[in-house]
């Protein structure tokens, strides 16, 4: 370690919070002085709680590297949403205050396959393909294009996905899509706002909304209209091919159906079937002989569940240490694992309250392993 040892007074530190959504939450990170060299520690949970300590340098390393870790750690979480004000109010006393926007997005309750394959057979309901991505809504104007995630706060997009908002926003004024991003695409799946007019307010329902849409993007090489599937062999087409090609599942909705903010406490206009289950785990550690990860879930009394292990494929960076991941699973077992976990990449909508043991499907009793085969 060549790096001169820095007073101690002045080794970098930095307390966070965030309060919102029912959550009440600290974050502490500090870089500290070990075996000649220097560390990163963290603190973190629920605001005047026993909080979960972690360190994010595994072996000390110098000082500047130390402070890089450091810096990338707090960034990552006032990108969150977390403030280093104590009344946690999002992005407070830091440089994105004031990222909130108007944009709340509607929430879908799951169905079975029994009530998707009822859906299939009646004509008042429609069908799109469910994309595996993260939910993005992007407001376009010729001056400014904004991307908005699932909490409403402003978040980057694409550069592709920029410059193609930006051409079709000065040729037809003001819109705003619903979509899921992948990569440097956006998959649009609703119409919020058409030519500067609330859809909501011009009462428009599904099937005319997703008209428009596709008139927006047209011409798009990044920005893609999802299709629809209308009428019951359409539909069951739809189903069959995203099942034979392990898609996450499909969504239904009424062909009139309005622009509802939020989740309604059962059913709705729009419902999602998904084909495997999926669940928002905690990496808590990363081999590092092979391509995978530990994953973790947390109880109702805030205990560490551990839950197996997941290979990262090659087409993923491995994600870091406390990142929040997704993974697709057929069940898991109470007390164990998640049965055949499947890597689907870092979450940065989220935040830790989501990795629950309550999201988890368990397996059905007297079910052999064999039957998923």
């Amino acid at each position: 370690m060549n790096a001169p040892v820095p007073v101690a007074t002045l080794l970098p530190k930095a307390s966070l919070y965030f309060t919102g959504g029912g959550s009440d939450k600290e974050y502490h990170a500090e870089v500290v002085a070990k075996d000649g060299g220097y560390v990163v520690n963290f603190r973190y949970g629920r605001r005047g709680s026993s909080l979960t300590c972690g360190c994010k340098t595994t072996t000390p390393v110098d000082f500047e590297k130390a402070c890089k870790v450091f810096e990338k750690l707090v960034k990552e979480k006032t990108s969150k949403g977390y403030s280093p004000e104590e009344s946690g109010v999002a992005y407070q006393g830091t440089d994105d205050a004031g990222r909130k926007t108007d944009f709340v997005p509607q929430l879908l309750n799951s169905i079975t396959e029994e009530d998707a394959v009822r859906l299939i057979h009646d004509d008042e309901w429609v069908a799109q393909e469910k994309y595996d991505g993260e939910r993005r809504a992007a407001d376009a104007k010729p001056e400014e294009q904004v991307g908005m995630n699932r909490k409403g706060l402003v978040v980057p997009l694409p550069q592709p996905v920029v410059v193609q908002l930006r051409e079709r926003s000065s040729n037809i004024g003001t819109f705003r899509v619903d979509s899921e991003s992948i990569g440097d695409k956006l998959y649009v799946f609703d119409l919020l706002i058409d030519r500067g007019e609330s859809c909501k307010e011009l009462g428009l329902g599904f099937l005319e909304r997703m008209t428009l849409a596709r008139q927006s993007v047209s011409g798009c090489a990044n920005i893609i209209a999802i299709p629809v599937a209308i009428g019951t062999k359409e539909k069951q087409a739809l189903f069959d091919r995203v099942k034979a090609n392990k898609g996450e599942g499909l969504v239904f909705k009424r062909r009139n159906a309005p622009i509802t903010e939020g989740k309604p406490n059962s059913g709705g206009d729009m419902l999602k079937f998904k084909f495997v289950e999926r669940a928002t785990v905690q990496v808590g550690s990363i081999s590092g002989t092979k391509r995978s990860i530990g994953i973790d879930l947390f109880d109702e009394e805030r205990n560490v569940v551990h839950v197996g292990n997941c290979t990262i494929p090659s087409c993923y960076d491995i994600p870091n240490l406390n990142d929040l991941v997704d993974v697709d699973y057929l069940y898991a077992y109470r007390g164990g694992s998640l049965y055949q976990p499947v890597y689907r990449g870092v979450r940065t909508d989220l935040d830790v309250s989501a990795c629950s043991t309550s999201q988890l499907k368990y397996k059905p009793e007297g079910r052999d392993d064999d039957e998923d085969q």
